[in-house]
């Protein structure tokens, strides 16, 4: 375990440097920090396989997780993803762009099709942060906050808001069937609804529901959303390393 841990974090550090080296973007993986219940996942081309902490997922891997079961992901360096229970989602995009020796944009957006996912987003590296959950409504979107996005199986989607801000760009399709966007901004204590019709609205969050969404915002790790401060020069705390994939090379799942 020990031994595989430290390859694997070499393996990193050195295509780490590369990617600097180049200053350009390369595709990445989310490492699973931890798992209760039945959680699976799918990679392209290949049968549904249990997650386990440790594993590594790459773009385009679907995660579903059974009643009672739900999972914890370091998407990039201080984001965690909580997918809680009956949830589906597909990691639809992440990467890392580096430049000059330091990560100058981390990208990550979440697909989730049905159930909730919970987001706690380290604000120290807002600048670099680039972070989204995609919903059949829209997008919503953070750089430095903690929420909770929702989607029931009629379609209809909840966000929830509990420290900072969130960005939602909503999808609107008049009655005319035009197709356009417009974009809501969620304070703390706050939430938007949008119903499987497009219909928006917002209300603030009673102190009884705001105590029950910061609970529901909490992942199964704390320690794991604190991100290093390496782009600030300040303290850091340990966290798992993220896995950089050479865009060129076949990604298969693998656990430490």
């Amino acid at each position: 375990m020990q031994k595989s841990f430290y390859s694997l974090l070499i393996a990193s550090v050195m295509t780490f440097g590369a990617l600097c080296a180049q200053g350009s973007e390369a595709n990445a993986q989310v490492i699973v920090l931890a798992v209760k219940g039945s959680v699976t996942a799918v990679m392209a081309g290949q049968a549904a396989t249990p997650v386990k902490v440790g594993d590594r997922l790459p773009v385009g891997a679907m995660i579903t997780t059974a009643p009672d079961s739900e999972t914890d992901i370091q998407v990039f360096n201080g984001a965690v993803a909580t997918v809680r229970s009956d949830s589906t989602c597909v990691l639809e995009k992440l990467s890392i762009t580096a430049s000059g020796g330091l990560v100058t944009k981390q990208t990550a957006l979440i697909d989730l099709k049905v159930g909730t996912i919970a987001s706690n987003i380290d604000p120290a590296n807002h600048n670099i942060n680039d972070y989204g959950i995609r919903t059949p409504n829209g997008v919503a979107a953070a750089r430095g906050t903690v929420y909770v996005v929702n989607v029931k199986p009629n379609g209809k989607t909840q966000v929830f808001v509990t420290n900072s801000a969130v960005t939602f760009t909503i999808n609107v399709t008049d009655a005319a069937g035009n197709k356009t966007t417009s974009t809501v901004t969620i304070p703390a204590g706050t939430q938007v609804t949008v119903s499987n019709t497009g219909v928006v609205s917002q209300t603030t969050l009673t102190p009884a529901e705001l105590k029950q969404a910061n609970k529901d915002a909490k992942p199964s790790d704390d320690q794991s959303v604190k991100g290093s401060d390496d782009n600030k020069g300040g303290p850091t705390t340990p966290t798992p390393p993220v896995i950089i994939v050479d865009p060129k090379k076949t990604v298969s799942p693998s656990s430490t």
